[in-house]
């Protein structure tokens, strides 16, 4: 009997062995994890701060946008400041070069829209002239107008004789 108890024995040391052993690898597995965790934890932080920060780039690219698009509303309706786009147009990206292109083309309608105004007043100028010598043409035109002529000629042909 004591040879199967001593039997048994080696086998309950042999089995202690290998549950340590087991009980050694799994710790082991628990510290990768463990390890595997705080390093994804870590990265998914990362990962979330940098969306953060390219979801406020993008938020600021939109405002951008929408401000080109207010500026062509008011270029339409007269009031554009071209000020209003300096930010937008300080990028090196493709939206700054749109807003200084924008800048310059709403530069170049003013210029082109004072000169049009400015021709508009000469020609109501050149037109009002026009009209006043038409009508000054039509009264010299009239009797009234002649026989008038005609007193102050005579009245000045009478004045000369007085005077000689």
């Amino acid at each position: 009997m004591m040879s199967k108890d001593i039997s048994s024995q080696e086998q309950l040391n042999t089995e202690i062995e290998l549950l340590k052993q087991r009980i050694g690898e799994l710790e082991n597995d628990k510290e990768d994890l463990e390890i595997l965790l705080d390093t994804i934890t870590e990265h998914s932080t990362d990962l979330e701060n940098e969306i953060y920060q390219k979801n406020q780039i993008m938020l600021k690219y939109l405002q951008q946008v929408k401000l080109i698009t207010e500026a062509a509303a008011e270029v339409e309706g007269g009031t554009f400041a071209i000020a209003s786009l300096n930010d937008v147009s300080a990028r090196e990206d493709e939206l700054g070069q749109l807003a200084r292109v924008f800048q310059n083309m709403a530069e170049q309608v003013k210029i082109r829209e004072s000169k049009l105004q400015q021709q508009v007043e000469e020609l109501r100028i050149e037109i009002d002239k026009g009209r006043q010598q038409k009508q000054v043409a039509e009264i010299v035109q009239t009797d009234s107008f002649k026989n008038l002529k005609q007193k102050i000629q005579k009245i000045k042909d009478s004045r000369t004789k007085k005077n000689t």
